[in-house]
């Protein structure tokens, strides 16, 4: 009877630190996203070069990015964006070269984190980045447009056996006039396309971020609906993968 006692006792011992850790985590497989406010420190975005003023027509209400359509941001846990050079912008028609334009306002951005729990509730992937804009751009005194627009990390912590990606992109079908053709205030969305990465598993999603050339800014799509925090379960897909 003894041996009984004592052999069961010595099985639960073993079994309640083996259940606890196997218990379902309840975060497993979600990603966290947070706005975590302005930034602090913003990267000064390079011209193409000297100041050059338009050559032909220019149309104020016609608005097109003349930078960085896609680009990568991380590649493999790696940081590969340079801010200084790579970014979109959303200028009329006719001018190549937002230096020759007046009037930009100071760079803004709004940094955020994200987060990957896995199985046992432990943050394995810890990112945060920021989103940076420069609004407030007329060419002749008419106006207002964008320009260093870009998406920078700023601290990327993953645990062993993670391998995450980032790549940012402007549809072109995002850059229209929401102004009049008398006042034209460009605006344009953000894509952030991001990937988790495993041995046996991926995960994938996106973010999306509204901007204007009056200052106007804002996160859009599903992932935001319900607030600037929020929790999404992410679809174990491999159709849309990066590149």
């Amino acid at each position: 009877m003894r041996s009984s006692m004592v052999l069961t006792l010595a099985v639960l011992c073993f079994a309640l630190p083996v259940a606890a850790q196997t218990k379902a985590c309840k975060d497993e497989d979600a990603v966290e996203i947070v706005n975590l406010g302005p930034a602090v420190s913003m990267t000064a975005a390079t011209a193409p070069g000297p100041a050059v003023s338009a050559s032909g027509a220019v149309e104020f209400a016609a608005i097109v990015n003349v930078g960085q359509k896609i680009w990568k941001i991380v590649v493999d846990n790696k940081s590969v964006v340079d801010a200084k050079t790579e970014y979109a912008t959303a200028l009329p028609q006719g001018v190549t070269d937002w230096s020759a334009m007046e009037g930009w306002k100071p760079t803004v951005g709004t940094v955020y984190q994200l987060k990957f729990k896995n199985a046992f509730c432990a943050t394995v992937v810890d990112l945060r980045y920021q989103v940076l804009r420069t609004a407030g751009g007329s060419y002749k005194g008419k106006g207002q447009y964008l320009t260093a627009v870009v998406i920078e990390p700023l601290f990327l912590d993953v645990a062993w056996g993670y391998h995450v990606w980032l790549e940012a992109s402007i549809p072109d079908a995002s850059i229209v006039n929401v102004g009049t053709r008398e006042r034209p205030i460009a605006a344009m969305t953000a894509e952030l396309a991001w990937r988790i990465a495993t041995p046996i598993k991926e995960m994938q999603g996106k973010s999306i971020y509204y901007m204007q050339g009056d200052g106007a800014y804002r996160e859009i799509g599903e992932p935001f609906e319900r607030d600037s925090a929020f929790k999404a379960k992410i679809a174990k897909t491999l159709k849309e993968t990066l590149p």
